[in-house]
């Protein structure tokens, strides 16, 4: 995603993240430090303070990995993160972890692919990624980041934070 002169990046979900950790530290009284020290994966790491800091900040390009670490120890949904909380999303939403969204923005932009009748590289090109991060994407592989979630949404012409989560992507 491009950034504007101030050097931030335009993008809904990182509003969301950040509304959202910030509502956490504050209902649970916590310092910013300390709200950092919540977030440890399955191996006992915990994740950077300055990976927390920046994204409070919204100045890191967050991944489906590092969202699924801060929703673990939040014991939050990784689409309450995304969305921000702001939205009501369906029940089923709240069960998906990174893997499982990771299928679904698989399945929907083959679904659009097929839709438009595209080749491959045409949907790369639309959604504006290489045409290697276009395959990652549609074998649900790699760590796909909050940046490349709003700019397929932006492409698709849908809401970045709720898209991931409804039954039926609507036609654009």
């Amino acid at each position: 995603m491009k950034r504007d002169d101030a050097g931030a990046v335009n993008n809904p979900l990182r509003a969301n993240i950040a509304l959202t950790l910030e509502r956490e530290r504050a209902k649970r009284g916590l310092s910013h430090m300390h709200m950092a020290e919540l977030f440890r994966t399955a191996e006992g790491e915990k994740l950077a303070y300055r990976t927390y800091i920046q994204t409070v900040r919204q100045k890191n390009n967050v991944t489906l990995t590092t969202l699924q670490i801060m929703a673990n120890g939040l014991h939050v949904a990784v689409a309450e993160l995304l969305s921000g909380g702001k939205k009501k999303l369906p029940e089923r939403a709240h069960q998906l972890d990174e893997t499982a969204i990771r299928r679904r923005l698989a399945h929907i932009i083959d679904m659009e692919r097929q839709r438009r009748n595209m080749l491959r590289y045409e949907m790369a090109e639309l959604i504006g990624v290489a045409e290697a991060t276009f395959m990652k994407l549609e074998r649900a592989s790699g760590n796909i980041s909050v940046d490349t979630i709003a700019a397929i949404a932006k492409a698709l012409k849908l809401d970045p934070a709720t898209f991931l989560f409804r039954d039926k992507v609507p036609p654009t």
